[in-house]
């Protein structure tokens, strides 16, 4: 059976395939958060990809390791308190790629971090990509993301 992350961003909605075998710490512990509601956001640093926050205490062990997206990759990301420029807590983050130009940055540091690769973006997800991409201009909007088992 297939799980899948939907995520509903100011109406426009895709849905992400959780790979439970190249990330099951990871995948079981977004999918044990879930439902959950967040301002989605652009990562302006980070090239052509947008992310919403949990709780920081959030944090998930290093597997299935990548500072590099693909168009559609989805990965999650923590950062300890101020290790981000001007950030006194800490980030517990999913980060989504709607484009091919992508590297995961720190803010301030701007070198590239490491992710939890765990999920894909599946099916037709053009106007979330169209909202992703709106976000930078825009700012923040406010995100859902449930579970969907098929």
């Amino acid at each position: 059976m297939a799980r899948f992350l939907v995520m509903d961003l100011a109406g426009a909605v895709a849905r992400a395939r959780m790979d439970f075998n190249a990330a099951p710490i990871t995948c079981r512990t977004i999918w044990d958060l879930l439902p959950h509601q967040a301002e989605g956001g652009h990562a302006v640093q980070s090239g052509t990809n947008c992310a919403f926050h949990f709780d920081p205490s959030v944090l998930i062990p290093e597997e299935n390791t990548s500072a590099h997206l693909l168009k559609g990759d989805v990965v999650f990301i923590h950062y300890d308190p101020r290790e981000r420029y001007a950030n006194p807590r800490g980030v517990s983050e999913v980060v989504w790629a709607y484009d091919r130009f992508n590297v995961t940055r720190s803010p301030g540091k701007i070198h590239d971090v490491i992710g939890n690769w765990f999920a894909r973006l599946d099916g037709d997800w053009s106007e979330f990509a169209e909202m992703s991409r709106r976000l930078a201009r825009e700012g923040k909007k406010p995100i859902k993301i449930t579970r969907l088992e098929e």
